[in-house]
C-alpha cells in the first residue's frame, strides 16, 4: 500500500511524494473514489479556497497529508466485528408497505409496527429488544430483532446501535443502510479510558457522571452499585463530547489521540488553524487567508489542553467551525479567551457557528505575538498538560483572575489548620495530584492548577469544617502553579521507643476521643501515645501478666 494519493487532476503542483491516480490503494487519499484507509475532504477544500501561491499551496497540502497520516499512526481505535441476522421491525405512523416489499425481496424478514405499539427498546445491534405496548400503555411482551427503522421515532428508539432514522430516507437508501450493517456489523473501540483518574469510579459519592449526561447513546452508562462506569464500544457513535467534558482526561478520542494532536499541532507551527467539525464547511466555498490551514477533527472532543497545546504550537490565533460546540469546548474556549485578553489583550479562539461567523474570524485571526511556546507533553494528564502551558504565560506576572463555571471548573482549596489533624483522608481522596502529602516537612500541599474542584476531599475529610472548596476561579499568578503549604503539624514521638510515627494533631484529637472510654486504665491511655510496634507489645505484656495473676486488665 502507498501512502498518499490523490484522485483527480490537481490545479496546483504536488509534492513528488504525493502520486496523482485514477485507481489503487493508499493510506491517505483526497477522494473516497481512491481506495484509502484515510479520506481527507480538507484536502480539496483547502486547493480550491486557500488565496496562497501555488506553491504555499502545494506546501500546505504536504502538511495535510502528513497530519492525516501522524494520527492514524498514533490511533488506538480497535476495529470489531458483530454478526447480524436478518430480523428488522419498521416503525412508522405512516404506511412503508413498499419499503418492506423491497426488504422482503432482499431476503429480510420484517415486521411493521406504529410508534404507539413500542414501549420500550434495549439491547444493542443484533440482539435488540423491543417492548410492545397498546393505546392504554399496557405492556403486551417484547418482540426480538436484529435492526430497528424508526421513522420519526421517540429518542429512545434511537440510542441503541442497530436502530436508525429513516425518516427523509428513500427506500433504496434504506436498504443500503441494512446492507451495510448486515450480515457483519463493523465498529470501532472509539474512546479511551483511564479509571485511575476517573472522578467517578470508586467513589462514596457521586461527584461526576458528565460523560453519561452528554452521550446520546448507551455507550457510557454507571454501575452505581458498583461506581464503575460500563462501556458498550458498540453503541458509540464517536460524537467525542465525553472527552470535551471529563475534566480530569480520563477518557480520550481512540482515533486522534492526545499524543497525535501535540504532534500535528506542531505542524501548524506560524499558520492559523481552521479547525473544522462539522464537515459540511467542505461543501462551501470560504475565502481563507494566505496563511490559514483547514485541521479536520471528526468529533467534537476539544478540551483546554487540546486548544492551549495548539496555540501555543502554532503561535497564532485559532478559529474553531463548529456549528453545535460541545459542552466542555465552549466552556474551554470562555477560559483560554479570558487568559489571552489579560496577557495578551487579544482574542484567541474565534468559534464560528455559521458562515457568516466564520469569514469574519478568518479575517481577524492572525499571528499572537509571545505565544508561541514548544513543550512536550510526555507522560501528563491532560489538566497538567494545560497548566505548564499556562504557568509559561503567567512567568512571574501576576495576571488577574479566569472566571470558570460547570463547563470547566477550576477551585481553590483552603484548610483551616485549627481543626485539621493531618490524616491525610483528603490526599488520599484526591486522584489527579492537586493534593499531596509533603514527608519533608509533614505538610499538605495543594496545586490550584490541576484541581478539578470535584470536592471530594471535602466530603471525605472527617473533621467538620476543615477544609472548603471554593469554585469558579483561576488566579493568573506564580503561586496557582506550584505547591503551596495549607497545613502542616510536628510529628509525634511513640513514649516508649522515640520513633515518630504519626502527627500530633492526629495522636491529640485521637485520645480526646478515647481516654474517656478508657476509664482508670492507665495502660490502655499509654498505648494511645505508642507506636504500633509498641502498642502491641504492651498489650501483649500485660496479657501474660494478667494470665499469671500479677495485674488486673
Amino acid at each position: 500500500m502507498k501512502e498518499f494519493g490523490y484522485f483527480g487532476k490537481p490545479i496546483i503542483p504536488l509534492n513528488d511524494a504525493i502520486e496523482i491516480s485514477q485507481s489503487g490503494r493508499y493510506l491517505v487519499s483526497n477522494d473516497a473514489r481512491l481506495e484509502a484507509d484515510v479520506i481527507a475532504p480538507e484536502i480539496d477544500f483547502y486547493i480550491a479556497c486557500s488565496k496562497a501561491s501555488a506553491l504555499e499551496v502545494s506546501k500546505g497540502v504536504s502538511l495535510l497529508y502528513e497530519s492525516r497520516a501522524q494520527v492514524y499512526d498514533l490511533a488506538r481505535d480497535v476495529p470489531y466485528e458483530k454478526q447480524v441476522g436478518n430480523r428488522i421491525i419498521i416503525v412508522s405512523n405512516e404506511p412503508r408497505d413498499t419499503l418492506k416489499s423491497l426488504l422482503c425481496d432482499s431476503g429480510y424478514e420484517v415486521i411493521s409496527l406504529a410508534s404507539f405499539e413500542v414501549k420500550f427498546v434495549y439491547g444493542a445491534v443484533g440482539e435488540l429488544s423491543v417492548i410492545l405496548s397498546d393505546y392504554a400503555g399496557t405492556n403486551l411482551g417484547e418482540v426480538e430483532c436484529d435492526l430497528l427503522l424508526a421513522s420519526h421515532a421517540a429518542p429512545f428508539m434511537l440510542r441503541q446501535s442497530g436502530c436508525f432514522d429513516i425518516a427523509a430516507l428513500s427506500d433504496e437508501a434504506v436498504l443500503e443502510i441494512v446492507k451495510g450493517a448486515s450480515p457483519k456489523y463493523k465498529f470501532k473501540s472509539l474512546t479511551t479510558y483511564d479509571e485511575s483518574i476517573c472522578q467517578y469510579a470508586k467513589r462514596r459519592d457521586e461527584i461526576c457522571a458528565r460523560c453519561v449526561e452528554v452521550c446520546p447513546t448507551v455507550a457510557i452508562l454507571k454501575d452505581d452499585e458498583n461506581r464503575q462506569l460500563v462501556f458498550s464500544h458498540v453503541d458509540c457513535v464517536g460524537c467525542g463530547e465525553c472527552v470535551s467534558v471529563c475534566p480530569s482526561g480520563s477518557l480520550d478520542f481512540a482515533p486522534f489521540m492526545r499524543e497525535a494532536w501535540a504532534s500535528v499541532a506542531r505542524l501548524y507551527e506560524g499558520k492559523v488553524a481552521l479547525v473544522v467539525a462539522d464537515e459540511s464547511l467542505y461543501k462551501s466555498h470560504v475565502s481563507l487567508p494566505e496563511n490559514v490551514l483547514p485541521l479536520a477533527l471528526g468529533a467534537r472532543f476539544l478540551t483546554q489542553a487540546h486548544l492551549m497545546g495548539l496555540l501555543q504550537e502554532s503561535g497564532c490565533a485559532v478559529v474553531l467551525y463548529d456549528s453545535a460546540p460541545a459542552r466542555g469546548t465552549s466552556g474551554a474556549v470562555d477560559i483560554i479567551n479570558q487568559i489571552y485578553e489579560l496577557k495578551f489583550n487579544k482574542k484567541a479562539i474565534y468559534l464560528a457557528k455559521n458562515l457568516t461567523e466564520l469569514e469574519a474570524a478568518l479575517n481577524e485571526a492572525g499571528t499572537i505575538e509571545g505565544s508561541y511556546y514548544n513543550m512536550s507533553e510526555n507522560a501528563l494528564l491532560m489538566r497538567e498538560i494545560f497548566a505548564k502551558r499556562v504557568e509559561h504565560l503567567v512567568g512571574d506576572s501576576e495576571l488577574g483572575t479566569v472566571h470558570t463555571d460547570e463547563r470547566v471548573r477550576y477551585a481553590n482549596v483552603i484548610i483551616n489548620e485549627d481543626k485539621c489533624t493531618l490524616c491525610l483522608s483528603c490526599v488520599g481522596a484526591c486522584n489527579v495530584g492537586a493534593l499531596i502529602a509533603d514527608k519533608k516537612d509533614n505538610s499538605i500541599k495543594f496545586n490550584a492548577s490541576i484541581c478539578t474542584a470535584c470536592g471530594y476531599c471535602e466530603s471525605s475529610c472527617a473533621e467538620p469544617g476543615a477544609i472548603e472548596v471554593r469554585t469558579g476561579e483561576l488566579r493568573l499568578a506564580p503561586a496557582s502553579f506550584e505547591f503551596i503549604k495549607l497545613a502542616s503539624d510536628e510529628l509525634f514521638a511513640c513514649i516508649e521507643c522515640g520513633k515518630e510515627f504519626a502527627t500530633k494533631k492526629s495522636i491529640e484529637k485521637i485520645a480526646s476521643i478515647m481516654l474517656p472510654h478508657f476509664g482508670a486504665d492507665s495502660l490502655k491511655a499509654r498505648t494511645l501515645y505508642c507506636c504500633g510496634e509498641c502498642k502491641a507489645k504492651i498489650m501483649f505484656e500485660a496479657q501474660i501478666k494478667q494470665q499469671r495473676g500479677d495485674i488486673d486488665v
